[in-house]
């Protein structure tokens, strides 16, 4: 198998000679965290991330409409032809510590492989081992998308650098997320495959790893505001088919819920609601831009992704969680 038979093609790029103003739209547009730098002679230049835009552009307080997007590219790209093997692309992802690859044909960037492409056509050992190899160090700026917040509310799309700048004083205070997505599966295959905590860093974006110590608790290693960060969470409530809330017990203060709602016999609603406090100048500019709802609703759609492609959930905990208080086993 090929890379050009499991890569999500139609890549957009963000040119080399426009403004970061531009590509910032052009972000926020596509609803994506990075794109890649093309330059003028049709070749891959690099990567550009949300975070790049924030750290590099906001926070120094230069033009986003005068600065170049080429003045963001830093060092070689790391790529893969279309016609390399999986186990090829898999490889290259593991030795540079990817989640996303860009493939190119000739020179000419034609796809992204990602790890959500990996799991759905790999076996589970080989992407547990390429989940493992990925977050055993930060990866480099160049070869990977930018990861900006805790429990998925990580950095995402730019919409508008000059309005973020004059709202930086109205958010530093607690706010809440609400995002949710429709998954054409049974309601139980749904709620059964977010049970699967150690999943998470196939669809969640900036989380490296998630270690479920028991029934009730998880610790949870992610990058925030380009730090890598540890906390520990614990499960206050699970209810099969309906819901599953969490608090933080360590760490910056975070919580939420998931909910399930059956829309049929094969579609269920997933929403989720979370509390968090942005912390910083990157996570305060990615607040008042919206970033972190961005996030989160792109998570959704790889969590649909994964899902609709599986088809059914790679396993279930039918338990129940009372006040922090846990009963039930395995499905």
């Amino acid at each position: 198998m090929k890379a050009r038979d499991i890569m999500t093609s139609g890549a957009e790029c963000a040119f080399e000679s426009e403004s970061v103003e531009s590509a910032a739209q052009k972000l926020a547009d596509l609803d994506v965290g990075a794109l890649p730098i093309c330059g003028d002679d049709d070749r891959l230049k690099g990567m550009l991330t949300d975070r790049d835009i924030v750290v590099k552009v906001v926070a120094r307080g230069l033009n986003a409409a005068a600065t170049r997007v080429r003045e963001l590219a830093q060092g070689k790209p790391v790529t893969i032809g279309a016609d390399d093997s999986v186990r090829e692309a898999v490889r290259t992802m593991e030795a540079h510590q990817l989640r996303r690859l860009p493939v190119i044909d000739g020179h000419r960037l034609v796809g992204i492989v990602s790890q959500a492409d990996i799991a759905r056509r790999v076996g589970k050992k080989q992407v547990g081992e390429l989940v493992e190899a990925v977050s055993a160090a930060p990866a480099s700026i160049t070869g990977r998308l930018a990861r900006m917040g805790k429990l998925a509310a990580v950095g995402a799309s730019l919409g508008g650098v000059v309005y973020a700048v004059v709202r930086l004083r109205s958010v530093s205070a607690p706010g809440t997320i609400q995002q949710a997505t429709e998954v054409a599966v049974p309601l139980r295959a749904a709620y059964d495959q977010w049970t699967q905590f150690e999943e998470f860093p196939l669809f969640m974006d900036g989380v490296e790893r998630v270690h479920q110590v028991d029934d009730t608790h998880l610790h949870w290693v992610a990058e925030v505001g380009g730090k890598r960060r540890e906390w520990d969470a614990r499960i206050v409530e699970q209810v099969p088919d309906q819901r599953i809330a969490w608090q933080a017990v360590s760490g910056k203060p975070n919580g939420g819920t998931v909910s399930f709602h059956p829309l049929g016999e094969s579609r269920t609603k997933v929403v989720v609601q979370m509390d968090y406090q942005p912390e910083g100048l990157a996570e305060t500019v990615g607040s008042a831009l919206g970033l972190a709802e961005r996030r989160v609703r792109a998570d959704l759609e790889r969590f649909k992704e994964m899902l609709e492609r599986r088809g059914t959930a790679s396993g279930g905990w039918r338990g129940e969680v009372h006040a922090g208080n846990a009963s039930g086993s395995l499905s």
